[in-house]
């Protein structure tokens, strides 16, 4: 049986990635920093584990806090332990705030470096030798494809999720050939989550969070390499594997929500790319 460590899993996008995978044969390591559910913050890893088991699926709670090395690095280790071997590591755990620099105190920047890349540096530290021991293993990131227009007026936030991004990009030339892949994957459209509950964002402009975890699952069950490196958008990628409705994703059943992402995004390759640096110096 597969298996799957989802960090960043109480709610949200998370939440539903952890549900998505059980009921497609995954046992799941549910791992979060919210271990009581409260009106304030709605959602812990024991109210996923709940319905993961609820639903017939076999998963395990992990306390993990993103910006605790040990944390990140026990949840790896009790998973492999838990279930005997690592299939699959997704991290989902972030910190936001898309305000400009002048506005973004050094301690949230420092905040969001943490959770969003320093948590995910550690998790890939620590599950990737176990992955090349297997020559097999897939490791997906939430962070969006790199242009411009993304870093307008939220450089901090950008400089932390756009590092992710970076991170998916180099270290596929490292693992290339392994049987180990890593792939980033953004939303094109806005989510429903509990942020836009709290901002009374309109049901019309949102998309369920099952288009993400249904792409996630696709990613994950991709048999070859071709994702490796690669900075997906959840429905263009879907529409690239053959679906063409996107209705049943809908919040508002009426209105289909609209696109915040680029349709054409940039190559960032350049005529040097297989060129080495080491040959020049």
């Amino acid at each position: 049986m597969k298996t799957a460590l989802v960090i960043g899993a109480s709610r949200g996008i998370g939440r539903q990635i952890a549900l998505t995978l059980s009921e497609n044969g995954y046992q799941v390591g549910v791992a979060a920093k919210t271990t009581e559910s409260s009106d304030h913050l709605p959602g812990s890893i024991y109210s996923v584990i709940k319905e993961t088991k609820q639903k017939g699926g076999i998963a395990h709670p992990f306390k993990c806090d993103a910006r605790n090395e040990q944390d990140v690095q026990l949840t790896v280790q009790g998973c492999i332990s838990r279930f005997g071997h690592l299939d699959v590591a997704i991290y989902n755990a972030g910190a936001i705030t898309w305000k400009p620099l002048l506005e973004t105190p050094l301690k949230r920047f420092e905040l969001m470096n943490e959770v969003n890349i320093r948590g995910a540096y550690v998790m890939i530290q620590e599950v990737l030798p176990h992955f090349l021991n297997r020559n097999s293993g897939r490791i997906v990131l939430v962070s969006p494809p790199i242009y411009s227009r993304f870093f307008k007026g939220k450089v901090p936030y950008s400089v932390s999720k756009v590092g992710l991004s970076i991170m998916t990009m180099g270290l596929s030339h490292e693992i290339k050939g392994t049987g180990v892949t890593i792939t980033s994957l953004w939303p094109t459209t806005a989510i429903k989550s509990h942020v836009t509950n709290v901002k009374n964002v309109p049901d019309r402009v949102l998309r369920k969070p099952e288009i993400f975890a249904d792409a996630v699952l696709k990613i994950v069950e991709e048999k070859t390499d071709k994702l490796n490196g690669k900075c997906l958008l959840d429905e263009d990628y879907l529409r690239s594997e053959g679906m063409t409705d996107f209705s049943k994703y809908r919040c508002d059943p009426d209105h289909e929500p609209p696109r915040m992402m680029p349709r054409v995004l940039p190559d960032l390759t350049v005529p040097e790319e297989n060129e080495s640096l080491d040959s020049k110096l």
